[in-house]
């Protein structure tokens, strides 16, 4: 895999992911995001603005709204063949009924150590109309690339406005259908400790997204994701969505 296509699938997933800050969702990050980038002395970036539609926004298992619309610009630096820095910012809105809005910016390192890669995110959120309180969001993960096709990972999460950790721990599986197009599924649990005066394994998950590559900078991801909640207060959910991203 080219450094070109690498630095779009790390984009890509970094605004599932922003779904998993944002929704989060949760991920399209895999595996293949750590196959060997080109080594040179000269610095490698990314940019890339994506619109995000979706029927119901689930965050770590937590509806905030439904009907959405995201929009999110994000850039990546490739410090070397290993360290990548990432920083973006990110508007959500309700839109249909409500005033729900989120706007949010963050700033993400990761190193690429063999088949494990470290990352630590910084995020600054604003809420008007929601259950969630605005504040700072600051986190860790360990991602193992099991092969080029499995990885798993874990991560752990404060939140300033929920004044609570979630830590989340999944597996995510990538397949090339073509070379113009792929699938990626992730599935996994979340834990909550004091976060919104809840405790202990909040939801199961899953995603199934297919990603359809137009041309060299511009793909569209189609998706459906399910949110099964496991503690008392939480609900069970079952969404469908879309990704448009254009890379620079």
């Amino acid at each position: 895999m080219s450094y070109s296509m690498n630095l779009r699938l790390s984009l890509a997933s970094l605004a599932l992911i922003a779904s998993s800050s944002f929704a989060v969702a949760q991920t399209q990050e895999g595996a293949f995001l750590n196959s060997p980038q080109e080594t040179s002395s000269e610095l490698k970036y990314g940019i890339e603005a994506l619109t995000t539609w979706r029927s119901e926004y689930v965050y770590r298992g937590f509806e905030l709204a439904e009907n959405s619309m995201e929009f999110q610009i994000a850039g990546q630096v490739a410090l070397n063949n290993r360290d990548t820095i990432d920083v973006g910012l990110f508007y959500g809105t309700a839109a249909s009924d409500g005033d729900f809005t989120e706007a949010a910016a963050f700033i993400d390192f990761s190193r690429n150590i063999g088949d494990l890669t470290y990352a630590s995110t910084l995020t600054l959120r604003d809420y008007t109309n929601s259950s969630f309180k605005s504040g700072a969001d600051v986190g860790g993960s360990v991602s193992w690339a099991f092969n080029e096709n499995i990885d798993f990972k874990g991560s752990i999460n404060y939140d300033t406005g929920a004044e609570g950790f979630y830590f989340e721990g999944k597996a995510g599986y990538y397949r090339q259908v073509n070379d113009d197009s792929y699938l990626t599924i992730d599935a996994g649990l979340g834990v909550v400790a004091d976060y919104y005066d809840r405790n202990g394994i909040h939801q199961a998950f899953a995603k199934l997204a297919y990603t359809y590559n137009i041309n060299d900078a511009v793909s569209v991801s189609p998706y459906l994701q399910m949110s099964l909640g496991i503690h008392d207060d939480a609900e069970n959910h079952l969404l469908a969505g879309a990704y448009f991203a254009v890379s620079f």
